[in-house]
């Protein structure tokens, strides 16, 4: 008789014991208890394996020597060029595949080498700001997307991103992979399915307007052995088996990280996972590309999780400062309540920041949409520009310039200054966000035009990364790599400081994995803003307990989430 009960429904979804009375702690309990939930990405939930189990090095470890595999030409020489490693998700999945999947193709340039990262994201382009309704549902225009994706190249592999092993969209793309491989056993083609449900609490409703269900698709994929969580009744590897054949380059890397701190809301914990497993892969695998060397990928794999939780702490470190932030955010929200409909009235929330920190802010801020019901106004996130470039001409998606699509792909420097700047008031927030690897000048001008403004908006300056030279635990990134400069970011932030109201700074050990990929900067900041988003709309009364009660619904997975919560 065992007092261990098997867990029944579906990890993602299920309520977080810790975060219980989330909508009833002051803003430091709010910021406490979030870091004890994201402590369980790195300390494990329950009985299950998690980041740190001896499986989840396995697996990533053998996931990416299968990856380096597919580099090695026929004259066995290691090139990028014609392979394709896709990144693929819907929601915050996709908007993290666009993101990662940028950076590591700079670093591949930065070197020599051909950029090979593609991102997919269920609705295209248009969903990295706002959700597409049906486009996670869409199984056969997802098969097409791929197909396309992959032509021509002579290698590929790809990594489908569904937190809750439940997207559609990602288990119709496995299926056509799957599909390859089998029709073709030799073909060069690594499959791998990234979530945080065990294999046999994968959604199991058929899809509609398909014949099967995302379960079937993963239990498909999942190859003992290269599976971290799988079905307990799937057969069980012998100790000294290996996968062979198609089998060894099928991989469900499932570690059970615990339910988010707001039941369902995986952009959250399944977002930093999904970034601190896809980063620490491909970040050794591109390094061993690079350097040519024969260093232990376990070991490669477990020294850069190791340092990820390192940042979770560092960040964490300044709970107070942080909590300060989030009460003002909950001040700013809440103004909308009080002051009515004018829109010059009420309260807002802004972030300004550079390159890919300012893409976190947007993403954070666009996602409080679906996941609180707020207005596209209440949060707001801008781009700075960059050289001559501005907006969506920064980040570099594959669509291009998307502003005439309407005001919520508004994201430049120069929309922030003539359609928001003019109307900012008393209630509004300002989040100035400082890399101090890359300072950015152009936060003095902003910072400097709100405060010649009428109005006297909260100004709050964060720095992430207090060091004025990038640093990394795999390569020595030498200054001119970047445009860290000591004496630029002191100027700034001595211009900036007597400007504010209030300042949030994160030293962090390190801040890159390679270079252009300032890794630990972003998950230090997507914790804070997570933070400063989730406690603004607890303090608005968007949340009972730790479940969302204002949630847009917009595909069937949103819509069992919505039965599970009521």
């Amino acid at each position: 008789f065992s007092r261990v009960s098997p867990i029944m429904t579906s990890v993602t979804e299920t309520s977080n014991e810790l975060t219980n009375d989330l909508d009833v702690v002051s803003p430091l309990g709010i910021v406490r208890l979030l870091r004890q939930c994201d402590a369980q990405l790195f300390a494990g939930w329950r009985e299950h394996p998690g980041i740190f189990d001896a499986i989840t090095i396995s697996v990533l470890s053998s996931f990416v020597s299968a990856c380096k595999d597919l580099f090695t030409t026929e004259g066995g020489e290691i090139s990028t060029k014609d392979v394709k490693i896709v990144l693929s998700g819907a929601g915050t999945s996709g908007r993290l595949a666009f993101l990662l999947a940028g950076s590591f193709n700079k670093a591949l340039e930065e070197q020599g080498h051909s950029p090979c990262f593609s991102y997919l994201i269920a609705g295209g382009d248009k969903a990295l700001i706002v959700g597409i309704e049906g486009a996670e549902d869409d199984v056969e225009g997802a098969a097409v997307e791929l197909k396309n994706t992959i032509h021509g190249a002579r290698a590929v592999a790809y990594v489908g991103i569904t937190c809750g092993l439940s997207a559609p969209y990602v288990a119709s793309q496995l299926a056509y992979l799957l599909d390859a491989q089998e029709r073709d056993s030799h073909a060069r083609i690594v499959v791998a399915a990234l979530g945080f449900n065990p294999v046999h609490l994968a959604r199991g409703v058929r899809v509609e307007g398909w014949d099967r269900s995302v379960r079937d698709v993963i239990e498909r994929t999942a190859t003992p052995g290269h599976t971290i969580s799988p079905d307990p009744k799937a057969p069980q590897p012998s100790s000294s088996s290996s996968p062979q054949g198609v089998a060894a380059r099928r991989f469900v890397i499932n570690p059970i990280v615990g339910p988010e701190p707001l039941t369902g809301s995986s952009r959250m914990k399944g977002g930093s996972a999904t970034k601190i497993l896809l980063e620490t892969a491909f970040a050794t695998l591109i390094h061993n590309i690079m350097h040519k060397k024969e260093e232990s990928i376990p070991s490669t794999v477990t020294r850069l999780l190791q340092h990820y939780e390192s940042i979770s702490r560092a960040t964490y470190m300044q709970a107070e400062d942080l909590a300060h932030l989030v009460k003002r955010a909950g001040t700013s929200i809440k103004a909308g309540i009080t002051h009515g409909s004018n829109q010059e009235e009420r309260g807002h929330v802004y972030y300004l920041a550079a390159d890919t920190l300012g893409l976190l802010g947007f993403v954070d801020a666009s996602e409080t949409v679906p996941t609180f019901g707020a207005a596209l106004s209440e949060m707001r996130g801008f781009v700075l520009d960059s050289g001559d470039r501005s907006g969506w001409h920064v980040l570099g998606n594959r669509e291009g310039d998307l502003s005439a699509l309407g005001p919520a792909y508004h994201i430049a420097q120069g929309d922030f200054i003539n359609e928001y700047l003019p109307h900012l008031n008393d209630h509004d927030t300002v989040i100035a966000i400082l890399e101090g690897a890359r300072p950015h000048p152009h936060l003095v001008t902003l910072v400097d035009l709100i405060r010649k403004g009428k109005t006297h908006p909260f100004i709050a300056l964060v720095t992430v990364g207090d060091t004025p030279s990038p640093s990394s635990p795999l390569v020595s990134l030498p200054s001119n790599n970047t445009s860290g400069d000591s004496s630029l970011l002191k100027q700034i932030r001595d211009h900036l400081t007597p400007l504010v109201d209030a300042t949030l700074t994160v030293s962090l050990p390190y801040t890159h994995l390679l270079p252009h990929v300032p890794a630990f900067t972003e998950l230090s900041l997507k914790y804070i803003l997570n933070a400063i988003s989730t406690g603004a709309f607890v303090q608005q009364g968007k949340v009972f307990q730790n479940r969302m009660i204002d949630l847009g619904i917009t595909n069937n997975k949103l819509y069992y989430r919505a039965i599970n919560i009521i």
